[in-house]
């Protein structure tokens, strides 16, 4: 072990010392998480609350139309949108021209009449061209209510037709039928925010390429002839393998923790990564998947411009197909499965279970599944490296 931690300590001052290693390690995926986020955070978090502002114009004034004012209300006092009265159209239509708010309801005169005897009427949705996601969620609270003033006359028709007695008239049908209420539900599985996300993705996707420069300097010394000076030292062949995975895992395990620290800045990213015990299993784990992978690619090509072309297709590959770009795999076909055969994906979802503020454990099935992972191909390119020296 202390062979190899000095054989470690000697090729880390020198990959310090080469900048190639500080811009894969840390510029670069600092510079595209930070351009990702600026592109598509704010579109993509699901965090990022919408700002719903709507119109109501009552040209009827009676109850139905007031049951549809009190639903909107009742979102209001929940902070889901707003809404503001209008006298009438033009004035409403003014108000999207202007842009204060998004879309209004036109509740047309002789609504409840038509409702009670059973005439077609239309609620009407107008919405500005410059607010669609808005528009398209006033004609969904409108559609909810139509359903319910629906649910109603068919339950009134239901009990006449059967010699039923109708409801109360005490009781308000419209009132049972088309009031809502929020609650809270945890979800199976957790999201991370958009900001998160693309820090959390460039981190573990430039890993792969940066403990490149620790596993295939065993190549490069046996191309400039300094791996025979090193292997007539006496030293045990095993030792010069170790030393070698020992920077690879030094040089990923600081270039994720730089990263994590500098993204968590506010001015900078602000991302939210979880508890800290969590994120740093998932950070060991993800380090050595990536020594192990990149490994391989060291023990089975010729050269070490051959391992770097290999390891780099192979990080790309499972980069993309983990998810590191863009989420895939959401449903349960076949690339939901195989995007589960890569470190990216366990360590993107560990990340996922420890947002919202759970405990550390949550991030232990992906680091276990990410160490499995680590071990086989960790496993194999260690026999496989070592019986190369051997030759």
């Amino acid at each position: 072990m202390g062979a190899a931690s000095l054989i470690a300590a000697k090729d880390l001052k020198l990959r310090l010392r080469d900048r190639s290693s500080i811009i894969i390690g840390i510029i670069a995926p600092l510079v595209l998480a930070v351009v990702f986020n600026l592109i598509f955070g704010s579109a993509g978090d699901p965090t990022v609350a919408l700002d719903l502002r709507y119109g109501m114009v009552d040209l009827d004034g009676g109850p139905v139309a007031g049951e549809l004012g009190a639903v909107l209300e009742g979102a209001e006092d929940e902070g889901i949108l707003t809404v503001d009265s209008y006298e009438s159209r033009e004035v409403a239509e003014a108000a999207v021209e202007d842009g204060e708010i998004d879309a209004f309801y036109l509740i047309p005169e002789g609504l409840g009449q038509s409702i009670m005897s059973g005439s077609p009427t239309t609620i009407e949705v107008i919405g500005g061209i410059d607010a669609p996601t808005a528009t398209n969620i006033a004609a969904s609270i409108a559609e909810r209510f139509s359903g319910g003033v629906e649910a109603v006359q068919l339950a009134l028709q239901t009990a006449l037709a059967t010699g039923s007695s109708p409801p109360s008239p005490s009781a308000d049908p419209t009132e049972a039928a088309l009031s809502f209420t929020l609650t809270d539900q945890s979800a199976e599985t957790r999201q991370l925010g958009a900001t998160t996300y693309y820090a959390a993705a460039m981190t573990i996707f430039f890993i792969f390429f940066t403990v490149q420069y620790g596993v295939l300097g065993l190549l490069e010394e046996e191309r400039d002839g300094t791996l025979t000076r090193l292997m007539a030292a006496p030293t045990q062949r095993s030792s010069i393998v170790l030393g070698k995975a020992i920077l690879a895992f030094t040089l990923g395990a600081i270039s994720a923790t730089v990263l994590v620290a500098a993204t968590s800045l506010d001015f900078l990213m602000g991302a939210e990564w979880g508890a800290s015990a969590g994120v740093a299993l998932l950070v060991v784990a993800g380090v050595l998947s990536a020594v192990g992978v990149m490994g391989l690619a060291a023990a089975f090509a010729k050269t070490a411009e051959g391992a770097g072309n290999l390891g780099a297709i192979i990080a790309v590959i499972l980069g993309m197909l983990g998810g590191v770009f863009f989420p895939v795999g959401q449903g349960e076909d076949l690339l939901s499965k195989l995007t589960f055969l890569t470190p990216h994906a366990w360590f993107l979802r560990g990340l996922g279970d420890l947002a919202g503020g759970a405990p550390w454990a949550d991030a232990l099935p992906a680091t276990g599944a990410m160490l499995i992972f680590a071990a086989v191909t960790g496993g194999v390119s260690w026999v496989l490296l070592n019986r190369r020296l051997s030759r």
